[in-house]
């Protein structure tokens, strides 16, 4: 009999160890479940949040969106799931208050018997070991040492990798930049602050900005539309003022469905966006499964832009992300 995916005997405590390693398919699948069930997550607890009259979050919600009689129905939900060999996707318009409460313990559930946050991001990592292919900071090196940014190297550079899940990939030992700071919420290296990038301190000069900003499949996981909007306007803060000489850019990178398969979003939706908050694209690379840009900051974030959530592609295939901008 098959085993879940990353299922594997309890340990002494109860928890399911994370896996040393695994095999690439088995990596991508696993990323993309965690992706749908984030999303799955927020949705959920989004509309029993207007159920109870309240506001929550990822990290407040058991206290404000469960009451005195939901909490036994989710915590008999949590218990009883067991992992599917198939996973069917989820109906939210069609579901009842109780529905929603079993379907996000179900969610709560599977999460931690794949082995929870540490799992996804052990998935995540080996995706990015180069022996593997799959360090996406290699396009954009391959940009950087191209002749249009040869004379823009000169002097000490710096980058802020936000997301980072390795010390030792391209955009750390490339040698184009001195120093580079990397952060991830869930960090398992040293080497990798453990911090996120939204509650990150806001620079206080020039000194504390970056010449580069990477920020590499990290805004699909970001659970709301306004909250990624949110997060590319914040990037334009850790920018270092456009100069002669030198760089201030962002690496960019979007599972391709993003942008070719939702109903809300396409290419020409980011392309607004990016260009009221002054990013020019420089260089664009559409690959099978992800797309690449580069982009240079011109230093100016235009005010008085919306940029709102409308269906532009109707189809019941399609996914629903979306990324929004007040």
């Amino acid at each position: 009999m098959k085993r879940g995916l990353l299922r594997r005997p309890q340990t002494i405590t109860g928890q399911a160890p994370t896996p040393k390693s695994l095999k690439p398919q088995k990596a991508r699948q696993l990323i993309r479940r965690f992706h749908v069930l984030q999303k799955n997550k927020f949705s959920i607890i989004s509309k029993l949040a207007k159920l109870e009259n309240t506001e929550a979050s990822l990290e407040d919600y058991k206290s404000k969106v469960l009451n005195s009689r939901t909490r036994g129905i989710y915590e008999q939900a949590y218990s009883s799931f067991k992992l599917a060999k198939s996973d069917k996707p989820i109906r939210l318009e069609e579901l009842t208050q109780r529905d929603l409460v079993i379907e996000l313990a179900k969610i709560d559930a599977e999460i931690d018997k794949r082995g929870g946050i540490n799992a996804y991001q052990s998935a995540s990592t080996q995706g990015q070991d180069s022996k593997r292919g799959g360090d996406s900071s290699k396009r954009l090196i391959e940009w950087l040492k191209e002749p249009a940014y040869l004379d823009k190297l000169d002097g000490p550079l710096n980058a802020l990798e936000i997301g980072s899940l390795s010390a030792s990939n391209v955009i750390s030992t490339c040698g184009i930049f001195e120093n580079v700071t990397r952060i991830d919420l869930n960090s398992q290296s040293p080497l990798i602050l453990k911090q996120d990038f939204m509650e990150r301190p806001l620079p206080k000069g020039d000194s504390e900005k970056f010449n580069l900003v990477s920020c590499s499949l990290v805004v699909n996981f970001v659970p709301s539309p306004k909250e990624r909007g949110e997060m590319l306007h914040r990037i334009t803060k850790f920018l270092k003022k456009p100069k002669q000489g030198s760089i201030s850019s962002l690496f960019f990178v979007l599972p391709l469905p993003c942008i070719k398969n939702s109903r809300y979003f396409d290419e020409e939706s980011l392309d607004k966006i990016m260009k009221h908050l002054g990013f020019e694209r420089s260089a664009y690379y559409e690959a099978k499964k992800v797309a690449y840009w580069l982009y240079d900051w011109n230093g100016v974030v235009q005010k008085n832009g919306k940029f709102g959530k409308k269906e532009l592609y109707p189809g019941s295939s399609r996914n629903n992300f979306c990324i929004t901008l007040n």
